[in-house]
């Protein structure tokens, strides 16, 4: 008997209930709610992975096919098993396995005992909230890029966000297509340009607010009108799911974002998601609800193909955590800083007593799973009926590392997704952030550059730096003294110690075992 207890006890706690409080108690209250569900891809190996580098040509064109296939297939299984006029899907996707419907609690407890769901949890939404002259693409190192070739020239940019000014001068020739996700919280109207909550092609991502437009102009911006952009010749896809109060209603308008550039648009270098969720999290949130799950999956296709993903903090001022997709582990989560030396301000609800270039803004929102810094407040650029604007915020500071990410990938066709992330966050500029005492990275696009490509500024202060088992940088000459260095694949985890000369060459082949697809820096600090 005590083992037969002992028995159900082991059971019962092994089987976590997939349905959130929050999706239970909506139901409850109203009847139905628009919920998130997310399916177990992993059951039975069922959807394959894609990887650029691992297929072969033509290849990743019938991955897609075969994971849409098996996508398609769990979603029809699931819906088979509930219950007629119970539920009403809302809004599926190609390469995600999840889906969004309005549930009644009959259908809601199909879901709970069906062994495919991995969660359930309310389709929340967000903001892309921000209030930058481009001093910011100064102190950030990206407004030295085009004068050195890198002016983004046979990449391609997404843009997810409020959508743009289609036919201004500084956006038109770089926009490639629209798309747009914009649902509304109640009824079947949406929030694209057509009323509805979903539309393509020419016209679908046109702004309603200004945001987007700004964001894309500090990417792409030709200089006509605005500054010009950090990297002029990229291409454009944009894709709105913002409305016009630069709000979002629902995290899954963001995923069926994501979802639609893995489909149709499987060649793009950088994604740059100026919008984060309502609801904050600390540390990692790859697994922490349905929404983020399904945002984790659908960020994972995009960097299988090569691409990568850059998100805002927020702007809410937490000390220790950020928004979604910002907290993704596979994302970069760019929080701001300022740009200028100036007095006290207030802005998005915190004053500053003072501000100085490369201090950590306010408003911005980090945790210790923040990527990097860069200057986002404020930033001067492209605003709507042709004209300027002036934005302030990690919403700013996110197309900085986006633009750089696209010279990187320009000036290194051949570093990997994980390696062109590195390279900014092993960044030698360092802020620190007086509230939580953690030290970020901070923006420098000439350093990552030269990370990657040595000597492509001639940087002075030559990293020692790892790609495999090849120095991309040889160490400096001989030292009569020991040296600090510091040694790690991150600064946030890097390992301090004092060292002779002959021992460089040492801590250089320790941290570089052959076939490693991670960058290593060796740096020396300051005595």
């Amino acid at each position: 008997m005590i083992w037969g207890l002992g028995l159900m006890v082991a059971m019962a706690t092994a089987w976590a209930d997939p349905v959130s409080p929050q999706a239970q108690m909506a139901v409850q209250q109203h009847g139905r709610a628009r919920v998130m569900v997310m399916l177990d891809s992993t059951a039975g190996n069922r959807v394959p992975s894609m990887s650029a580098t691992s297929l072969p040509a033509g290849g990743l064109a019938l991955a897609a096919k075969q994971r849409a296939r098996r996508v398609s297939q769990d979603r029809d299984a699931l819906l088979s098993t509930l219950p007629r006029g119970g539920y009403r899907v809302r809004r599926s996707f190609a390469q995600v396995p999840a889906l969004v419907m309005d549930v009644d609690a009959q259908a809601l407890q199909r879901l709970r005992r069906n062994p495919r769901v991995l969660g359930v949890d309310l389709d929340r939404g967000g903001t892309g909230a921000s209030v930058a002259p481009d001093e910011s693409s100064v102190v950030n190192g990206v407004s030295l890029l085009q004068p050195a070739s890198l002016d983004g020239r046979g990449m391609k940019v997404a843009v997810i966000d409020t959508g743009v000014d289609s036919d201004h001068p500084d956006i038109a020739a770089q926009l490639l297509d629209e798309q747009c996700f914009c649902s509304l919280a109640d009824g079947d109207r949406g929030c694209c340009p057509n009323g509805l909550t979903s539309q393509s092609g020419k016209g679908a991502a046109e702004d309603d607010n200004g945001h987007g437009s700004n964001v894309a102009g500090i990417i792409v911006g030709q200089g006509r009108v605005a500054p010009r952009g950090a990297v002029p010749a990229a291409q454009l896809v944009a894709v709105k799911v913002l409305d016009r109060q630069n709000n979002f209603c629902c995290s899954s308008d963001v995923v069926a974002a994501l979802d639609w550039l893995a489909s149709h648009h499987p060649d793009v270098d950088v994604v740059n998601l100026s919008l984060g969720s309502w609801d904050l999290y600390a540390g990692s949130c790859d697994n922490s609800r349905s929404s983020t799950r399904a945002l984790k999956s659908a960020v994972d296709r995009l960097t299988e193909l090569g691409a990568v993903v850059v998100a805002s903090a927020g702007n809410q001022g937490s000390a220790n955590a950020m928004s979604a997709p910002a907290c993704l582990s596979n994302v970069l989560g760019v929080a701001a800083a300022w740009d200028v030396n100036a007095g006290p301000a207030t802005l998005l609800g915190c004053t500053e007593a003072s501000r100085a270039p490369r201090q950590p803004a306010c408003f911005s929102n980090r945790s210790a799973t923040t990527a990097l810094y860069a200057a986002g407040a404020m930033v001067t650029s492209v605003g709507l009926a042709g004209g300027t604007s002036v934005f302030g915020g990690t919403s700013q500071a996110a197309p900085m590392v986006a633009a750089c990410q696209l010279a990187l990938k320009q000036a290194a066709p051949a570093a990997t997704v994980v390696q062109r992330m590195d390279a900014v966050r092993l960044s030698y500029s360092r802020v620190t952030d007086i509230v939580s005492g953690r030290g970020y990275a901070f923006l420098d696009c000439p350093d990552a550059v030269d990370l990657l490509q040595p000597g492509y500024f001639s940087s002075p202060r030559q990293p020692i730096a790892v790609r495999g088992a090849q120095p991309l940088i040889p160490p400096r000459g001989p030292r009569t003294s020991g040296s600090s260095v510091a040694v790690g694949p991150l600064l946030a985890t890097t390992a301090t110690a004092t060292v002779q000369p002959d021992a460089l060459a040492a801590i250089r082949a320790r941290t570089s075992p052959p076939r490693s697809s991670r960058l290593l820096r060796v740096r020396e600090l300051e005595p």
